[in-house]
């Protein structure tokens, strides 16, 4: 019963398909897999009961209307097989762009108004490791097609060298050579739908160290000067980037909680009747909050400066210290802080995630402003 039920299970989604007479049917289509997508169309029309399935050469296309996922009868060569399938469009101009995708791996083939066919692999590591002979060599021979169906392009061709061997990647590449080669073949379209670039905003989670070297500047009672304690302090954070694909690349808002541990001692002077020399000490952990906003100056270079600040709240928490005659929260040290952060720093993209190196200040006073907190902190953060 078991492979019945999981045979019987559909993920059905909008779509058409397109009749080898050119005619346009819409319904639902069960979305399977890329490989299995390759191979069959699952499609039920409006109206209809039952899914009914087509192979390759049954019809002309077929196409997801909610992520815009084109599928196109198309023979190509596959390890040096030629079969008839289901080929995912990627862009159609004076250069085309399929994929299909097979035990694991993804083929790409480029088509041009002459007919030729130009095909690549993902090679993977070759792409990473290429300063090796042996895979240079490899990885030359990979390309050498595709090389050279876009060869009047200088552009095209470092980018086939060192960008890897992705949907996104070639469907670029293959857009700016038809941008600026292929102008008389009419609008390049591309078909693969980009969720990223649709969505209003996009939260990213955010993992945050560093060190802080600052101050704790404590409040003394009349005729007494107030006591400034130095110290090194660690710092961890986690949080959220919520991005603005939409409607901006700079600005990116984020929300990250932080700990803080600091461990300061200092001698000081009473100034009491007996002038006594005194060793203060204070410990604490602070729970904090940093809300505000980043601006990324040249999002599209690889290493762009980023300015950021906002609001900073804070709960001091598990507190020991003995500074007695000095006042802190009216006797209570466990007291909630509020001040602001500025920073800035340089965001280095890493693959699909992004490295943040910065420098960061923050100033902020406890309540009845009894103690002010301040530092300067090197911070590394990573947004995955």
């Amino acid at each position: 019963m078991l492979p019945a039920m999981l045979h019987a299970q559909v993920n059905s989604k909008p779509g058409f398909v397109i009749t080898n007479g050119n005619d346009t049917i819409y319904g639902t289509i069960d979305y399977l897999s890329d490989t299995k997508n390759a191979n069959e169309c699952r499609f039920k029309a409006d109206g209809a009961t039952e899914f009914k399935v087509y192979k390759p050469g049954d019809i002309s296309a077929y196409r997801f209307t909610d992520n815009g996922i084109f599928y196109v009868t198309k023979t190509f060569s596959v390890e040096g097989d030629s079969k008839t399938i289901f080929a995912e469009y990627l862009l159609q101009g004076g250069v085309n762009l399929f994929h299909h995708k097979e035990d694991g791996t993804d083929y790409f083939f480029f088509t041009d108004r002459d007919g030729k066919i130009a095909s690549v692999k993902n090679i993977g590591s070759l792409l990473n490791y290429s300063s090796r002979t042996e895979n240079k060599n490899n990885k030359r021979a990979a390309l050498r097609e595709v090389s050279q169906m876009l060869a009047e392009s200088s552009k095209a061709q470092h980018d086939l060298w060192v960008k890897d061997v992705t949907a996104d990647n070639l469907s670029k590449i293959a857009y700016d050579y038809n941008m600026e080669f292929c102008t008389d073949a009419g609008e390049c379209v591309k078909f693969r739908y980009s969720e990223k670039a649709t969505r209003n905003f996009i939260a990213r989670l955010r993992l945050q160290a560093a060190i802080a070297m600052g101050s704790n500047e404590l409040l003394a009672p009349s005729k007494t000067k107030n006591l400034t304690m130095t110290a090194v302090a660690p710092q961890l954070g986690v949080g959220v980037d919520f991005l603005l694909p939409r409607s901006s690349k700079h600005w990116s808002f984020q929300a990250l909680g932080l700990v803080t541990k600091w461990d300061i001692s200092k001698e000081y002077q009473v100034y009491d009747n007996s002038l006594r020399q005194r060793t203060a000490y204070l410990k604490y952990i602070n729970l904090g909050l940093q809300a505000g906003a980043a601006y990324s100056l040249k999002p599209e270079w690889k290493v762009s400066p980023v300015l950021r600040g906002g609001l900073d709240v804070g709960q001091i928490m598990g507190t020991k210290e003995n500074v007695t005659p000095l006042m802190i929260g009216d006797g209570k040290m466990n007291v909630s802080n509020i001040g602001y952060y500025v920073g800035a720093g340089v965001d280095i993209p890493v693959q699909k995630h992004m490295l943040r190196l910065a420098v960061e200040y923050k100033r902020a006073r406890t309540s009845y402003s009894t103690m002010t907190i301040s530092h300067v902190a090197m911070t590394a953060g990573v947004r995955l």
